[in-house]
């Protein structure tokens, strides 16, 4: 990201085109993508914890928390958060 950066500067300070194609290429093949199939699939961890941040919750308030807005859903979980910073 360094040498991609200095070779934008370098361009500015020069005022030529800048080829950053294979920089670009270089840097997208260090991003992993999360794994989304299969048995632990990122989207099964999401919704497993959201299902756990429902049962977590639901024992503050006297309603099914899945039935919040939500505004009201993030608010509970700062409340939450708050309360166990204490």
């Amino acid at each position: 990201m360094k040498q991609r950066t200095l070779k934008v500067l370098n361009g500015i300070i020069e005022d030529k085109e800048v080829d950053l194609e294979q920089s670009d290429r270089e840097f997208a093949n260090m991003i992993r993508p999360k794994q989304l199939t299969g048995k632990y699939s990122y989207e099964i961890k999401y919704d497993q914890g959201f299902e756990q941040n429902c049962i977590m919750l639901g024992k503050l308030i006297n309603q099914p928390v899945k039935t919040l807005t939500t505004k009201e859903y993030f608010t509970l979980i700062g409340y939450y958060n708050a309360q166990n910073k204490r």
